[in-house]
């Protein structure tokens, strides 16, 4: 198949729908398939000749976003020598939106995953019960104009039907390269521990992700100050725009000494980070899936988390972690309960790794293969979207209309 990925979200941006986005078109390369990958610029080191680049700028509320123009020469180029057999987009906004257009001009299904839980997001903007309703709504407009839905969980599905979804929808979460996690380079882990610098008794918990406010580190760093052990540290890899409020936190609770952050890491540094750990923290409820819990259990790691049905997908409660209710002190005492017991936290990792093995990329890319081939099967054509034109009426003055 020749496979067009449209997303406003790619490289050299560090996020987990980027991660999703290249895991799976390597994926699928392996398997035969054609991947060409439609993002927005700045162009990247790693791109080849099948990524295509559309004008971006810095999003204004959050620049480390991309805000794309959906005209670019270089991709009309490529659409027109490539006739390709399925659209499959990774977000609702312009290039996706350009995706959608493409798919319904050359009569091919368009598939969409749906990344994030829009109304979680809405405080980078304008948080209330309104705006939280209509990215509900234009959430479930968006999906209606698709052929089908890949959701990363079983909680998507379950709030995309709750929203009045009726296409059909695939659960098939992002796959995890286990062979990637399994083991550290010793360069890589020198280099981290010395960021660590782990003193002897120390018991450290790992936090890999952006910090953003939607992925509640803010109460990790309370569950920690709650914790009776006082030798358990938080070791904090990745950075976002709640840097600075958690920082101050960290100052308030007077944790300065059990917090360690270590910034963005590279590739071989994460899986390194992983390995320096003796358990994963994790706090968010606003994941569509919570790809760095199954990376960290790749390492063998077990976890600790709040309840939540993505977080559940991949956490069986009592044997790969434990899942605490999302308050400081319920949360603390978890941390506690599973740092004091090495054999605990031994068995846990061992069976968090054979859990891994399950949600590996190999397996995940077979499942989505199979969801593009019953969307082609089933696909019925629908109008191509125009954008309203100008034209003039018999008086010599003009109104708009559209042609579809």
């Amino acid at each position: 198949m020749r496979i067009g990925f449209f997303t406003d979200t790619y490289t050299p941006q560090i996020n987990g729908v980027v991660t999703s986005i290249q895991l799976f078109k390597d994926a699928l390369e392996q398997r035969g398939h054609e991947v060409y990958v439609f993002a927005p610029t700045p162009e990247h080191e790693t791109d080849g000749v099948r990524i295509i680049r559309f004008p971006s700028l810095p999003f204004v509320f959050q620049p480390e976003m991309r805000l794309a123009t959906p005209i670019s020469l270089d991709a009309w180029r490529v659409l027109d020598a490539v006739d390709l057999d399925i659209v499959h987009s990774h977000d609702p906004f312009a290039i996706g939106l350009y995706g959608l257009n493409v798919a319904r001009r050359s009569k091919v299904p368009y598939v969409h995953t749906y990344h994030t839980l829009y109304p979680e997001y809405v405080h980078y903007v304008w948080e209330t019960r309104l705006t939280r309703k209509l990215a509900e709504r234009l959430s479930r407009d968006f999906c209606q104009m698709c052929t089908s839905i890949v959701a990363p969980s079983t909680k998507i599905e379950r709030h995309l039907r709750d929203w009045g979804v009726t296409v059909p929808i695939d659960v098939i979460a992002t796959g995890i390269d286990t062979e990637r996690f399994r083991v550290a380079s010793a360069t890589a882990l020198e280099r981290v521990a010395g960021l660590i610098d782990r003193k002897p008794g120390d018991k450290v918990l790992l936090f890999m992700g952006r910090l953003g406010r939607e992925k509640n580190v803010e109460l990790l760093l309370r569950a920690l100050w709650h914790t009776r052990d006082p030798h358990i540290r938080l070791v904090v890899a990745g950075d976002g725009p709640h840097r600075s409020e958690l920082d101050q936190i960290v100052s308030e609770l007077d944790l300065a000494e059990r917090v360690t952050f270590l910034g963005y890491l590279d590739r071989e540094s994460v899986v390194a980070a992983y390995h320096l750990a003796d358990a994963f923290a994790f706090a968010s409820t606003s994941e569509t899936q919570g790809l760095v819990i199954g990376e960290a259990m790749a390492a063998c790691l077990p976890v600790v988390a709040v309840e939540d049905r993505a977080v559940e997908d991949f956490v069986i409660n009592g044997r790969t972690g434990i899942i605490a209710p999302a308050r400081a002190e319920d949360l603390g005492h978890a941390f506690d309960l599973l740092m004091s017991d090495e054999a605990r936290r031994r068995s846990m990792g061992k069976a968090a790794c054979e859990r891994a093995a399950h949600f590996s990329i190999a397996h995940q890319a077979e499942r989505l293969e199979h969801h593009y081939e019953r969307a082609i099967e089933c696909y019925q054509p629908r109008r191509r979207l125009a954008l309203p034109r100008r034209r003039r009426d018999s008086a010599g003055g003009s109104r708009l209309s559209s042609r579809t």
